[in-house]
């Protein structure tokens, strides 16, 4: 790559002028050219920095040298620690040129050399004697010899001094006084380059007691002829920026489409052209970018790193805050059952006023309306828009918006919690290449890195672009790292979309759905039922891929459903048959997803189940009731816990088998031991505490209950 980086150097000559100021430069030079009075001038170009005086200074110079009668002298006064260093070294810029032409004019000038000597020893300075001041007689002989020198040589000199307003204040007021004592040489210019402001400022602390005006005062005894540079014209600045960022684009090698250009253009002629005021502002506008967009390509949105890096450039104070202060650039100000969140807008609008009022008004107007394009969520605080559903879009694009990828553009880099967006290209181009054991390892490589959630977002950006063997790898990888999925569900549907085994069998579903031929579907899907998946996670796809909105939505008919149920319970059972075991105990994560499928198989197979099992061992019925109970998971409480028997879960029972037999072996078998104990049954809610004994207590409950309703129905009847 070659180097994108500008300078920001001045330009050396009318061909680079950018900004139609070699006019003014030509009649600067011009004024000197044709300028018939001896007596020395001196005059000031003044501007801010990095409005481009150096480039006119450049050119005014351009013009000069092309005259044989122009001595041109540049010198440098911030080089220099002291007073006396800075005058006795200007005095030897001064002296080299006049020696140099004294040689070339040997012949034409003998008087001078009747009068001071050889070429040599004329204006040899002792330099080793910086430090010490110079006698008033030693720079009345200098002037002499100077103006003698100009006066029968006909030469003019040009002094140019700039970057004057880079010097301290005792630096400044050492400059100025050597001008003031070498000002009136014959025929001698200056050309003096300094922000008028600054430099007024730091006069007037010595020679005015800190009135600023004191030092314009000062300033107009030295300066005879004050020019400002002209003004840049906005369309020029605006034609400037651009090219530097065309450049910047093109030697970054990242890609902008037509659309997104005319975005990035019309958003910076709107909100950002008004503080561009000079040049180099433009320049340290696109040499940022020259650093980021390499570093960040692939990973955050081109678009928006370039119009975010204006916010840190043009509105350092406004790019702290969002830095700061993510929660109400990337959040939300509506609550799902809540409505508006009211307060958090007015803390918004309040912080906003305070960085605001320092703004001129068509600056905080456009700092306002360019967030609110940055980040849609300001349009539900600053305005009366809602934004909802759009959080997806703003991660496929890898927008500033987006909570997964905010970070990245402050960081610079891809936070240790996320992963590269080009490392997880060449992951999803790898699927067609390596095997199922090296990216199944390098998939929980990812997982050790990253949540499951996150790269089940990252998968779903690319599920358009695959074929159907790649997403046949891709489920198959998943299925075969599912325990980097695991989250329980119990006998509960609540809260299944935010679970990653949930989400991962929801994405499964997506993928098989996307494929047109029916057939390899439903005997894919078969496969996914084997014992080569962990039945739980069997059960989760199987859950999910009989999930319709509408029958258009439906993945398989309803008898091709009735098959997959089948054979995942026929693997259940066969799995307790060789284990001399039963579903309640081995299957309780699952076991209302199975007693689902048998009811509907076959009802009465599913009551023999029941009926072989009670009589060949009684005491199951603890653990049948038990493994019915619902197990949650809370916040409170992380890990699975037993809450309450339901009165839903009675009901299915109820379904199933007579609950009139379990109500009697219950008794039976447990009648004592459950007198023993406090009689009261205790419903828990979400709170732990529950055991076997009061779970059969609650079966109890809830059969008691039933059995008067019943009674109460037959009362009904007979009336």
């Amino acid at each position: 790559m070659s180097q994108i980086y500008n300078s920001d150097k001045p330009i050396l000559d009318k061909t680079e002028d950018k900004f139609n100021r070699y006019k003014f430069s030509k009649r600067i030079a011009e004024t000197i050219l044709k300028r018939e009075i001896e007596s020395g001038l001196v005059l000031g170009l003044y501007g801010v920095w990095g409005e481009g005086k150096s480039s006119v200074l450049n050119m005014i110079e351009d013009v000069l040298k092309k005259d044989n009668d122009v001595l041109i002298v540049k010198f440098n006064p911030w080089r220099f620690k002291d007073e006396d260093a800075l005058i006795l070294n200007f005095l030897k810029n001064l002296s080299e040129t006049l020696n140099c032409q004294l040689n070339n004019l040997k012949e034409k000038i003998g008087e001078f050399f009747k009068k001071y000597g050889s070429v040599g020893s004329v204006f040899n300075l002792d330099l080793s004697r910086v430090g010490e001041s110079l006698s008033d007689t030693e720079l009345e002989d200098l002037k002499n010899r100077v103006n003698d020198f100009l006066r029968l040589s006909e030469k003019k000199i040009v002094v140019i001094i700039d970057d004057i307003d880079r010097l301290d204040k005792n630096e400044l007021f050492a400059i100025f006084k050597l001008i003031k004592l070498t000002g009136n040489f014959t025929n001698t210019y200056y050309i003096l380059s300094f922000d008028d402001d600054m430099v007024a400022s730091a006069l007037s602390e010595r020679y005015g007691g800190g009135n600023e005006e004191s030092g314009y005062n000062f300033l107009e005894k030295i300066v005879q002829v004050p020019l400002r540079i002209p003004k840049a014209l906005s369309n020029d600045l605006l034609n400037y920026t651009f090219e530097l960022l065309d450049q910047v684009i093109k030697e970054s090698e990242i890609e902008i489409d037509k659309e997104q250009a005319q975005n990035i253009a019309s958003s910076i002629s709107r909100y950002i052209l008004h503080k561009i005021s000079t040049p180099r502002l433009a320049v340290r506008y696109a040499n940022s970018l020259s650093f980021l967009l390499p570093l960040l390509n692939g990973e955050v949105n081109n678009r928006d790193l370039i119009l975010f890096e204006a916010v840190k450039i043009f509105y350092p104070e406004h790019y702290k805050f969002i830095k700061n202060n993510p929660e109400y650039f990337i959040e939300s100000y509506y609550y799902y059952d809540r409505g508006k969140n009211q307060t958090k807008e007015d803390e918004l609008k309040e912080r906003l006023d305070k960085l605001n009022f320092k703004l001129a008004k068509n600056d905080a107007k456009s700092i306002k309306e360019f967030l609110k394009e940055l980040f849609p969520y300001l349009k539900e605080a600053l305005g009366n828009h809602s934004v909802s559903n759009l959080e997806s879009f703003w991660t496929r694009d890898k927008k500033i918006a987006s909570p997964q990828y905010f970070y990245r553009y402050f960081i610079y880099s891809v936070p240790s919690d996320q992963i590269s967006d080009i490392y997880f290209d060449h992951y999803i181009e790898s699927l067609k290449e390596e095997t199922l054991d090296k990216l199944a390892t390098e998939t929980e490589e990812i997982l050790n890195q990253i949540k499951p959630l996150d790269y089940l977002n990252k998968i779903y950006f690319y599920e358009d672009e695959l074929d159907w063997d790649s997403k046949k790898v891709l489920i198959n990888i998943v299925t075969s790292v599912q325990e980097k999925f695991n989250g329980r569900q119990g006998g509960s549907m609540m809260f299944s979309l935010y679970n990653p085994r949930s989400q991962a069998a929801i994405t499964i579903r997506r993928l098989i759905a996307s494929h047109s031929d029916y057939q390899e579907k439903i005997d894919f899907v078969k496969t996914l039922l084997s014992e080569n998946v962990p039945f739980h996670f069997s059960e989760e796809i199987l859950r999910w891929v009989k999930v319709h909105k509408n029958e258009e939505d439906r993945l398989f008919s309803k008898e091709d459903i009735r098959t997959l149920n089948e054979l995942l319970l026929e693997r259940a059972l066969e799995f307790c048959k060789n284990k001399q075991s039963n579903l309640f105990l081995e299957f309780e994560d699952d076991i209302f997803t199975l007693l689902d499928f048998w009811f509907e198989l076959n009802p009465v197979h599913l009551y023999n189940y029941f009926e072989n099992l009670l009589y060949a061992d009684p005491s199951l019925i603890k653990s049948i009731i038990y493994s019915l109970t619902t197990t949650i998971i809370s916040s409170t409480y992380p890990d699975p816990y037993k809450v309450d028997f339901k009165k839903e879960t009675y009901e299915k029972l109820k379904l199933y088998y007579d609950t009139n037999e379990i109500q009697k072996l219950i008794i039976d078998k447990y009648g004592e031991e459950i007198n023993k104990e406090e009689n009261e049954v205790k419903f828990f809610d979400t709170s732990q505490g529950q055991n076997e004994m009061n779970a059969m207590r609650q079966f109890l409950h809830w059969q008691l209950e039933d059995s008067h309703n019943e009674e109460k129905i037959e009362k009904e009847k007979r009336k």
